[in-house]
């Protein structure tokens, strides 16, 4: 079975997929990316028996059916040479692969493609449809809010929501959240949700950079599905119950605050320099038409530095840790940001963007 490519677009699939190939692994099966041709198409495909991934690629010489297994990382090293060629061609000849392209030839020893394992694909409650390139941008605007802490499993994920016609994304670590809500192709009506993993979420990111265009969107009680025209993610949820996230939403927000948000990630990130990891705290001292920042490190140093605003209410004060603030700030899409703030030392909700806010925890003066 003799298969030709250009070498661009073998290279952008198999790239793609082998990335998800996990460095260490007990069957060596595992370190491979299987090449599979079915329905007169090519299908690449890799998993870390967490996340599978799956490429459609077209090339001449699909009439017969068949395929193997090739070691992820010596094939994408020849692949990544030839990539500028305008044609490879990989042959599957009795357990091998035989990679040509001008100049040469590559003959590898690869395992059998039906010994791959594969992550069965439960049923869902349905699907619906969404452009791609909002649910990367989604990701990106609510993902820093995730918790790294294993221990807290539940919130180490995103919880993802299909309500009506809107595509909810939450994280949270417990001292700050990002909420953000987009609209969807939803004719049947589904409700559906799931707690993502992070990495399912960033390798998804990647994977409609390469593969642009509409995804369909489906959640099960176990797994989650994403699938284009070009390839497909599939994924195990985060076993659990994500917590009411509508219950971590300040309410009764009498005093509102509005700033440039430019301006404001400078000033924070400024003042963080006089910080350290054992006491990473800035005090935000709001005034009529002016916020101070100030930091104070016993053997760092001291800052102080002001920030015009718009705010018109008693003085008051509040110390927040700056990496969240600045988490919050970075990904807005405004020139402004409005800072909401209840009684006493409540949590500060932060408007960033068009259905997008992240609620961030003050810290208690030491």
């Amino acid at each position: 079975m003799d298969l030709n490519f250009s070498g661009k677009e073998l290279y952008g699939g198999f790239n793609l997929v082998a990335s998800i190939v996990p460095s260490s692994a007990l069957k060596s099966i595992l370190k491979g990316v299987k090449v599979e041709v079915k329905n007169s198409r090519v299908e690449l495909t890799a998993t870390d028996l967490e996340v599978l991934v799956k490429c459609i690629l077209s090339a001449k010489g699909c009439d017969e059916e068949g395929g193997i297994v090739m070691p992820a990382a010596r094939v994408n090293n020849v692949l990544r040479e030839w990539a500028g060629n305008e044609e490879v061609v990989v042959s599957i000849e009795s357990g091998n692969c035989i990679l040509r392209s001008r100049g040469g030839y590559f003959k590898i020893a690869g395992e059998d493609f039906r010994q791959f394992p594969e992550i069965a694909m439960v049923n869902t409650r349905g699907s619906v449809e969404i452009d791609g390139e909002v649910i990367n941008d989604m990701i990106g605007r609510v993902i820093h809010s995730a918790s790294t802490l294993k221990a807290r499993s539940i919130l180490c994920g995103v919880f993802v929501r299909v309500l009506g016609e809107d595509l909810i994304m939450v994280a949270a670590d417990g001292n700050r959240m990002s909420s953000i809500k987009r609209k969807l192709s939803n004719p049947d009506g589904i409700s559906m949700d799931g707690i993502v993993a992070v990495k399912c979420l960033t390798f998804l990111q990647r994977f409609v950079s390469e593969c642009k265009g509409i995804l369909r969107l489906g959640i099960g009680e176990l797994q989650v599905c994403f699938a284009g025209e070009k390839g497909e993610i599939v994924s195990q949820l985060i076993d659990g119950r994500y917590p009411k996230y509508e219950d971590f939403i300040p309410k009764e927000n009498d005093r509102k605050v509005e700033v440039d948000r430019i301006k404001l990630l400078s000033g924070v990130k400024m003042a963080s320099f006089m910080t350290n990891e054992e006491y990473r705290m800035v005090k935000f001292i709001f005034k009529q038409g002016k916020l101070v920042l100030s930091a104070r490190t016993g053997d760092v140093g001291e800052a102080e530095l002001e920030v015009a605003i718009k705010y018109e209410g008693p003085d008051f004060e509040i110390s927040f840790d700056p990496v969240y603030i600045a988490d919050a700030l970075k990904v807005s899409d405004g020139d402004t940001v409005v800072m909401e703030f209840g009684v006493g030392d409540s949590a500060v909700l932060i408007r960033t963007g068009y259905e997008q806010f992240d609620v961030v925890m003050p810290l208690e003066m030491k």
